[in-house]
């Protein structure tokens, strides 16, 4: 799935447009898009290891157009089709690229860097069988992956998976729906937040000191912006309705796949752009600033090498009166508090979406 420009944003993405409106720089977000760009280009050999059913998927810093010097590279090969003993070697050759290009591995969860397929993250939506793996690497190919190779196949399996939120929501939409908000998707949005954060206490719990301010880091800022921008997502058929929005609504048979064309144009979009999307919409300079200055300043920190191992190295009882950790904090009260004014203070709509559908 194209995220952008190579995640860079071109002159017309959302980005650009509240840069130029508010005479901004956001050198460390601009930065972050220009070297995913370049490093996109160093994956060209992962290409030649395309077939009909498979692609090479990126997601984390990488697919959102983030990337820092410390950024590791989460990918899997995606199936949509028959297995194939070939399948692994695919997968090995990948992990051989990656390795020649110095690029860190992805983590011990098994998450990523190794096979998915398409019939889990389609079939296995909530239930027993929706591991918390299989969500996470489902909830991620929406709101952050892109294709190093095959790009039609993940957009096929991102569509799968949409038909699927989609088809169940649409149960409750009799008539002519006056408000169209995908439930089934925006429970699995939420509960996959509330689980990244249950999951960050497991490992803080089982791994003790190991990365834990790192991972705290992240949480309070491009974790949470993950979940800001699904939530952007669900309600975009609101905020943003397409021009032949009363068309889409009025035909109940034909309005499901309409619907997962509009989503998966949105997800196209990065996280950094629903949310400049958002404080466009929004227009107030203080909540730009705090968001925006927040987060490019969090990305700045994670790309100083020596700041990223000091987080990685911090000892739990010694964060109290760390400057940098504690510098990490005021960021994300900084960011928090933009987000609040985005979602509860700015826009009446919003505010209503976010009561009626993300709270009840």
């Amino acid at each position: 799935m194209s995220k952008g420009e190579n995640g860079s944003g071109s002159a017309s993405s959302p980005f650009e447009e509240l840069r130029t409106k508010y005479s901004k720089d956001w050198p460390a977000i601009t930065g972050a898009r220009l070297l995913t760009v370049r490093r996109f280009r160093d994956l060209e050999p992962i290409e030649e290891l395309s077939s009909d059913n498979t692609a090479v998927v990126v997601f984390g810093s990488f697919a959102r157009g983030e990337l820092t010097s410390g950024s590791d590279i989460d990918w899997s090969l995606l199936i949509d089709g028959p297995s194939d003993p070939a399948h692994l070697r695919v997968a090995q050759e990948v992990r051989r690229v990656l390795a020649e290009l110095n690029l860190p591995e992805p983590g011990t969860t098994e998450t990523f860097g190794t096979l998915a397929s398409s019939h889990e993250l389609i079939h296995h939506i909530g239930g027993l069988r929706d591991t918390n793996q299989n969500m996470t690497r489902r909830i991620l190919l929406l709101l952050e992956s892109r294709a190093i190779t095959n790009e039609i196949v993940l957009d096929r399996v991102v569509r799968g998976i949409l038909n699927r939120y989609i088809a169940e929501t649409s149960i409750s939409w009799r008539g002519r729906p006056d408000v169209v908000v995908p439930r089934f998707l925006l429970n699995d949005i939420v509960r996959f937040w509330r689980t990244m954060a249950v999951d960050y206490a497991a490992k803080r719990w089982e791994q003790s000191d190991k990365k834990w301010a790192l991972r705290n880091a992240k949480l309070r800022m491009s974790r949470k912006l993950l979940f800001v921008a699904g939530l952007l997502i669900c309600f975009s058929f609101e905020l943003n309705p397409p021009a032949d929005r009363d068309d889409i609504v009025s035909d109940a048979a034909t309005m499901p796949p309409k619907l997962s064309d509009f989503f998966l144009g949105q997800m196209r979009l990065t996280p950094i752009d629903l949310l400049s999307q958002a404080l466009l919409r929004t227009d107030r300079a203080e909540t730009v600033a705090d968001v925006m200055d927040s987060y490019d300043a969090f990305l700045a920190l994670l790309g100083d090498e020596a700041n990223r191992q000091h987080l990685e190295d911090l000892k739990f009882d010694d964060a109290r009166d760390d400057e940098i950790f504690e510098r990490v904090r005021a960021l994300s009260h900084s960011f928090q508090r933009g987000l609040t004014d985005i979602f509860f203070n700015g826009d009446d709509m919003l505010r209503n979406l976010v009561v009626k559908y993300g709270v009840f």
